[in-house]
């Protein structure tokens, strides 16, 4: 967290501080988890349905991260 975001953060009230701490924990979690799909990746290489079906949870994995950021981001900017 930068410094700017810090002074944000100062002047949100209890309940945004609350969704905003709860925002970052969950995205924090989301990009591990999407950091841990990718890992496994050489997994899924056994047949072209294990392979669709990896790429295509990789895919909601990273929509989650977006979701996860266009939140954080817009309880910033509030």
């Amino acid at each position: 967290m930068n410094q700017s975001q810090d002074s944000k953060i100062h002047f949100m009230t209890p309940a945004a501080k609350a969704k905003n701490s709860e925002l970052q924990t969950a995205l924090r979690a989301a990009r591990e988890n999407e950091r841990r799909w990718r890992e496994m990746h050489e997994e899924y290489l056994t047949d072209r349905d294990s392979e669709e079906q990896w790429a295509a949870t990789a895919k909601l994995r990273r929509l989650e991260v977006e979701r996860l950021e266009a939140l954080l981001g817009e309880t910033e900017r509030e």
